[in-house]
């Protein structure tokens, strides 16, 4: 009883895995949230990190619904699972192998501005910037249809995966804000290199725990139908 308690939460924890992943991975938002807290104080920070969690959620639930509904057969779950692990595991190889300059030291960004003083207007300026990042609906969509084919459309399974991905995502910006004048470190080129080697081989593991789960539960179900 108890190894079956805990084993409805694997889901969980694996998502969670994601989620320190994508939290890890560098990128504008990353440092729009550093300059941010360091400029204007971390209670900004925070509503800026709120406002791109809720445009990560409002994609997550679209795409989760989505999802269970156009893919219910055994066969594209396999298809869309290995597709989306290969997508994965590609997009690990590429960072993994990138290359950092080593003479730049700052991330040019542009400032996160808003018009009208206040929190709330950051939290908008969140949600809208990331909305607007087409890379990040591809990668929610391609990572629910391939969990979705990992997990064999256990919607259940799909549900807590997520909300152990958004979990850490959530936790990880807010500790940004609060932490922000002490990771400027995160600008220097050796670190930069190493991180993305980290968050490489992170998706390269996620990638392909999504192949093999979804050949898994193709074959599964081959053998529970056959007579």
């Amino acid at each position: 009883m108890v190894v079956n308690s805990l084993a409805i939460f694997h889901p969980l924890f694996e998502g969670m895995i994601l989620g320190i992943t994508v939290a890890i991975t560098l990128g504008p938002a990353l440092f729009a949230l550093l300059q941010t807290s360091v400029k204007h104080g971390v209670k900004t920070g925070i509503f800026l990190a709120l406002g791109i969690f809720a445009s990560d959620l409002a994609l997550v639930i679209g795409f989760y619904f989505g999802a269970s509904q156009i893919v219910n057969d055994k066969f594209y779950h396999l298809i869309l699972g290995v597709i989306g692990g290969a997508i994965m595991t590609i997009f690990g190889i590429y960072t993994f192998l990138k290359k950092i300059p080593m003479t730049e030291q700052v991330e040019a960004i542009n400032e996160i501005k808003v018009k009208k003083p206040g929190l709330l207007p950051y939290f908008f300026k969140g949600f809208v910037i990331n909305l607007a990042n087409p890379f990040l609906w591809v990668f929610w969509i391609t990572s629910m249809l391939a969990i979705n084919a990992t997990y064999g459309g256990d919607q259940r399974a799909v549900a807590l995966f997520f909300t152990g991905t958004l979990f850490m995502v959530l936790t990880t910006d807010i500790l940004k804000c609060v932490l922000a004048n002490r990771i400027k470190i995160l600008g220097n080129p050796q670190v930069k290199l190493w991180l993305n080697r980290i968050v490489g081989l992170l998706f390269m593991i996620i990638g392909s725990f999504i192949i093999a789960g979804s050949l898994f539960e193709y074959y599964r179900g081959i053998q529970i139908h056959m007579p």
